[in-house]
């Protein structure tokens, strides 16, 4: 048994059992990383329905007895959408499985890869006389898309690759979505870490220690590009500025 259980707790896909009151009973590592929790202590004993999708993705709460997982007997895979612990909103497509003759359902789930046609239909579930087009539902997604940027621009291996990932999303995908807005994401990110660049030059900060702490690995391609965007060289910053 122990041998199984580890088998469950290191499989590469998402694994959840529920037991019979709706308690999560088991979270492989997969399924904690997935939703942003520390480790079992965060989930196992908790409701699971509260855990997973407390609310939908206009922020409406979403009653456990509409739930389609908790208490169910098995199910053929079918969207949905899960919270993580931040409250950011991910689309899955899972299903579950009867297991300990009944008393428990193993879910598994996975990212849904067409992300960003859910959301356009997610979002056009509002409430009554609230109407999300799809370029309002494609702004909305762009700005999730930005702030994900704004907490990772300083890892100097974040890319647009990455950035797609963390949203489930295909590059060519995120790439039309800044295109609509005369941009790249590769820019966005280029754009953000200079501004923050700046920002600790004029706070007297060394050049290098502005360029390394801005995501920049390569001194030389830092100076390049703070020359193209402001029009002088970094350690011009605070001179030009007092001018």
């Amino acid at each position: 048994m122990d041998l199984l259980a580890q088998v469950v707790r290191e499989a590469p896909v998402p694994l959840w059992v529920i037991d019979s009151h709706g308690l999560v009973a088991l979270a492989n590592r997969e399924a904690i990383r997935f939703l942003g929790y520390r480790g079992d202590d965060d989930v196992v004993g908790g409701p699971s329905h509260d855990l997973l999708h407390c609310r939908r993705p206009d922020g409406t709460p979403y009653p456990e007895h509409e739930c389609p997982i908790v208490g169910s007997a098995g199910s053929e895979p079918a969207t949905e959408w899960f919270v993580t612990r931040e409250g950011d909103t991910r689309p899955v497509r899972w299903s579950t499985r009867s297991i300990s003759e009944g008393h428990a359902t193993l879910l598994s789930f996975s990212p849904e890869p067409r992300a960003e046609a859910r959301i356009v239909r997610e979002l056009r579930r509002r409430g009554p006389g609230v109407r999300t087009s799809p370029a309002q539902a494609r702004a909305e997604l762009r700005e999730s898309l930005c702030r994900t940027i704004s907490t990772r621009f300083t890892d100097p291996q974040f890319t647009t690759a990455e950035l797609a990932a963390a949203a489930h999303l295909s590059v060519r995908s995120v790439q039309a979505l800044f295109a609509e807005t005369g941009t790249s994401p590769a820019a966005e990110i280029r754009r953000v870490r200079l501004e923050h660049a700046r920002e600790l030059l004029v706070r007297g900060h060394a050049v290098q220690t502005a360029c390394l702490a801005s995501g920049f690995l390569d001194p030389g391609t830092f100076a390049r590009a703070f020359r193209q965007r402001f029009g002088c060289a970094p350690s011009q910053v605070p001179a030009s500025l007092s001018a």
